[in-house]
């Protein structure tokens, strides 16, 4: 049987639903005891390239106790259920200790939900998302969860997966990009077989709603040293978040300035970016190091910018995905004058670029994977067209 939702009340959180990272190199997979009065949940999976549809499903999850255990499997689990991840487990891992639902991250969890897990971390919930998981044999990977009536169901965010996000790689599709009055960005995909039939192209629209879901709703305070960063952000990474948190250090309030996709398709071409303004916008969001995001800021950084925003510091990483190429002038002219630049050194060099080249590399077993996968995800939608699973 199902358990019914709890409600939280999460007192001690710097605004609802945050988690502070409990963490540390000292402590990884070490059982920390659970204080009286806590509600302690946990969800599981791969989260591969960890998308805002992850991070909405944390976002609930969050919401419903006081702290969050967040169960990631190896590479060699999910090639053995999944196929091959983009991201490896390392990463993985680091993309998940960064979003700010988050409160611990267990390395190397079962594909198969253990009980004995549960009982060792002290869990008192474990949730998922509508899409249930099933095993090698077909049975639901949460049924011993179901059993002890510790389970829990949250509503899936519908026009995005990494199945998806593969599909626009290996395709070299426009159709998710938010289109300007005077542009049209459809392209011919590149590639052949069902697989161009079956994959649908998402056109993901936020809503208010969903901004304020995933806002700090928190303004910096008099004082506040104001670090400004700017970028696309596309297939928000480990990557972006090592250089967030750098930038944080720098600082006291974080604004993270997002390019739209014209800017981001002028700098880079093909069919970048990958993931639109909007999708690019929640995922920065999600993010524990972001304290404010700003939509569709100019790629030459401005005095008027600067002003507005009362900047103190602009930040940039030593590595990235965009390119000068198409700007006569340096973008950050203007900081570097006001000495207030600073290049910070990407110690992880991750790009979406490379995420691509690795999926390109691989292209034949990705195929595969999308073949494989597409018919399920449909499946799953159709099944969940029946549920009444509400989003929290």
């Amino acid at each position: 049987m199902l358990a019914s939702i709890p409600r939280a009340t999460d007192a001690d959180a710097k605004y609802p639903g945050f988690k502070e990272l409990q963490d540390t190199p000292e402590n990884i997979n070490q059982p920390i005891p659970k204080p009286a009065g806590v509600i302690r949940i946990w969800v599981d999976g791969c989260f591969d390239m960890l998308h805002f549809g992850h991070a909405n499903a944390l976002r609930q999850a969050a919401s419903l106790g006081h702290e969050l255990y967040v169960g990631i499997h190896t590479d060699e689990e999910v090639m053995r259920f999944k196929g091959p991840p983009i991201m490896h487990h390392e990463e993985r891992y680091a993309a998940a200790r960064a979003c700010k639902w988050v409160s611990r991250v267990i390395e190397g969890a079962p594909y198969v939900t253990d009980v004995a897990d549960i009982e060792k971390y002290e869990i008192d919930y474990v949730v998922h998302g509508d899409d249930m998981s099933t095993d090698l044999n077909g049975n639901n990977s949460y049924q011993a969860i179901i059993d002890i009536g510790k389970f829990l169901i949250v509503k899936r965010t519908e026009g995005i997966s990494t199945t998806d996000l593969v599909g626009r790689m290996l395709l070299v599709t426009k159709t998710h990009h938010t289109i300007d009055d005077d542009e049209s960005t459809e392209t011919t995909p590149k590639s052949s077989g069902a697989m161009v039939a079956d994959t649908t192209y998402s056109s993901y629209l936020t809503s208010s709603r969903k901004i304020v879901q995933f806002s700090n709703q928190k303004a910096p305070k008099p004082g506040d040293k104001i670090v400004y960063v700017d970028g696309g952000f596309d297939c928000f990474h480990c990557g972006h978040a090592a250089i967030l948190k750098k930038a944080k250090s720098l600082g006291d309030y974080v604004i993270v300035g997002v390019h739209t996709d014209k800017v981001v398709n002028e700098q880079q071409g093909a069919n970048y970016p990958i993931m639109n303004v909007n999708e690019r916008v929640l995922s920065v969001l999600s993010c524990r190091y972001v304290d404010e995001v700003i939509m569709g800021v100019p790629y030459v950084v401005t005095n008027q910018l600067l002003s507005q925003l009362n900047v103190a510091v602009v930040a940039h990483g030593s590595i990235g995905d965009l390119s000068n190429a198409s700007c006569e002038n340096d973008p950050y002219a203007v900081p570097k004058e006001m000495g207030i630049y600073t290049e910070l050194e990407s110690e992880n060099p991750l790009t979406t670029t490379s995420l691509i080249d690795r999926v390109i590399k691989h292209r034949l077993a990705f195929e595969e994977r999308q073949r494989q996968k597409i018919p399920k995800d449909k499946k799953i939608k159709e099944q969940n067209e029946n549920t009444n699973v509400q989003e929290i």
